[in-house]
């Protein structure tokens, strides 16, 4: 019979016990990572700025083809999550009339009108504006310690005024877990 050597046991992320007047610290892992809670009306892109690698161009077979690849990042960089960014993981939400999930039965398009209203009425209480969601355009999903949502939709800022594209950012939790959470909502032609 082999012995079994405790080098690879399984034990990555364990943590060995310890007397018991020490403390035992458990170490960083992506279970036990939380980004931060988000904050009404910051954007989480306020701050930063896009820089490429000066080694990026080596992972391309040619110029035109990183020019094409800087163009897009540059694109999706400035429209702050609302256009799909894959290499930051925001992927577009498909099929807007399809079930959200088997647990919140209502179409993509009802559920993401919810959420968007939900930004709206913050904003609206912030601000004392009259904005109301008209319709979905668009949405866009990162996956986190909870769901990132992007919206872009249509909305009237008063009564019977003329449609505005409009952009609501929110954190949904899997599960229902904790309710969602408005982060900000704005006008689509105000965006930095």
């Amino acid at each position: 019979m082999e012995e079994e050597s405790d080098s690879d046991s399984g034990r990555a992320w364990s943590v060995e016990a310890k007397d018991d007047d020490e403390e035992v610290v458990k170490p960083p892992n992506y279970l036990n990572m939380q980004d931060p809670e988000p904050e009404w009306d910051k954007d989480s892109y306020d701050g930063y700025e896009l820089v490429f690698d000066c080694d990026g161009r080596e992972g391309f077979p040619n110029d035109e083809e990183y020019e094409e690849f800087r163009d897009y990042k540059t694109k999706a960089w400035k429209n702050r999550g609302f256009l799909e960014d894959p290499f930051r993981s925001i992927y577009p939400i498909l099929d807007l009339e399809d079930l959200w999930s088997d647990r919140v039965k209502v179409s993509r398009r009802q559920y993401l009108a919810y959420i968007a209203s939900l930004c709206v009425k913050k904003l609206n209480e912030e601000t004392g504006s009259s904005v109301e969601v008209v319709s979905i355009v668009r949405a866009n999903l990162k996956a986190g310690g909870g769901f990132k949502l992007y919206i872009t939709f249509m909305a009237r800022e008063y009564p019977d005024g003329p449609l505005v594209e409009y952009q609501a950012k929110a954190m949904d939790f899997a599960g229902g877990i904790k309710p969602p959470f408005p982060i900000l909502c704005r006008p689509a032609s105000s965006m930095p």
